[in-house]
């Protein structure tokens, strides 16, 4: 974990490192992570309307945490043109502040919240993966706008920028274990495939726990103003959870990554997922017992199933696979 940025007053860095050390005790959580990182930023700078979003496929975006007032907003896939904030960020890599062209990245983009109102003042950080022998690529964003204009100075980017760059980190991090994990299951096993059957059953679970809820203050006798209120506060907790689950879940739908890991015989597909690791052609070698020459036809064959020019791209579409 690398220090904080300099110039962040004593209150800020004390919100940050706290911010920090809770992340990492809900772990695997996403939903409540990105409360977690939208409450904390609350704190530091004025916040009307809020999103995380994080790239998928070739050119989409799912938006998978959003507020409005503080409102939870409804979770979105969207494609993203050439000219809105994704694009800007993909090309500039680096963080988007409204003043840099008075929001007119804005208006190609996808709109939030009260749409009948325009950002004043907008901040929107780019979260980075790091890649080996090339740049880091962008996985997402962490976009904070405000209805009043001046509101998000320079330390208050700075804190937005460390607080995000702890969260693609984190998400970095589950990423590679996931990966981890599946490089050991067998094919057979199937653990982390999304079926209908398995959205089907999630829906249920939760359909059913929501219902079980409603029930309890329907069968509840006598007044019970406070109660059916305390129910209907879970039953609406209960469904925005289950609305950013299942956006999250479009992750693994992506057919297209599916497809061609697919595509790969089982000594290439392992040969894939080490790729995906970042390991080079001695590392795998040596990791799986076979010759460099037998690694590289191996590669050959992927690049060419992926119609890829390079492993970069190939490690890519192996993790939106696994992801």
């Amino acid at each position: 974990m690398s220090d904080l940025p300099p110039r962040l007053d004593p209150l800020t860095t004390t919100l940050l490192r706290e911010a920090y050390h809770k992340i990492l005790a809900l772990g695997g959580d996403r939903f409540a992570v990105y409360d977690q990182v939208r409450r904390t930023l609350a704190k530091i700078a004025h916040i009307d309307s809020f999103y995380i979003g994080l790239l998928h496929g070739q050119n989409k975006v799912r938006y998978v945490y959003g507020t409005e007032d503080q409102k939870f907003d409804d979770p979105v896939l969207n494609a993203y043109g050439p000219n809105g904030p994704v694009a800007w960020l993909l090309r500039h890599r680096q963080t988007y502040r409204f003043f840099y062209d008075q929001g007119a990245v804005l208006s190609a983009g996808t709109s939030f919240g009260d749409v009948t109102r325009e950002s004043a003042d907008v901040v929107t950080v780019p979260m980075f993966r790091p890649e080996k022998n090339a740049p880091d690529s962008v996985i997402g964003m962490v976009s904070l706008h405000s209805y009043t204009p001046d509101v998000y100075d320079d330390h208050a980017v700075r804190a937005v920028e460390w607080l995000t760059a702890a969260l693609a980190r984190i998400i970095v991090r589950q990423e590679e274990d996931r990966l981890t994990l599946h490089h050991l299951t067998s094919d057979e096993e199937g653990h982390d495939a999304l079926t209908s059957h398995r959205v089907l059953e999630y829906l249920s679970g939760h359909i059913s726990g929501i219902r079980t809820t409603a029930r309890e203050v329907i069968e509840t006798p006598g007044p019970a103003l406070e109660d059916t209120l305390r129910a209907l506060r879970e039953v609406m907790q209960r469904c925005e959870r289950i609305q950013y689950e299942l956006i999250d879940m479009t992750s693994r739908a992506d057919l297209g990554p599916a497809t061609r890991f697919a595509a790969l015989t089982p000594s290439e597909s392992t040969v894939a997922l080490l790729i995906a690791r970042g390991m080079g052609n001695q590392d795998m070698a040596t990791e799986l017992g076979l010759s460099v020459n037998t690694i590289k036809t191996h590669v050959r064959n992927i690049l060419r199933k992926y119609d890829a020019p390079d492993r970069d791209q190939v490690a890519a579409d192996v993790r939106r696979h696994l992801q």
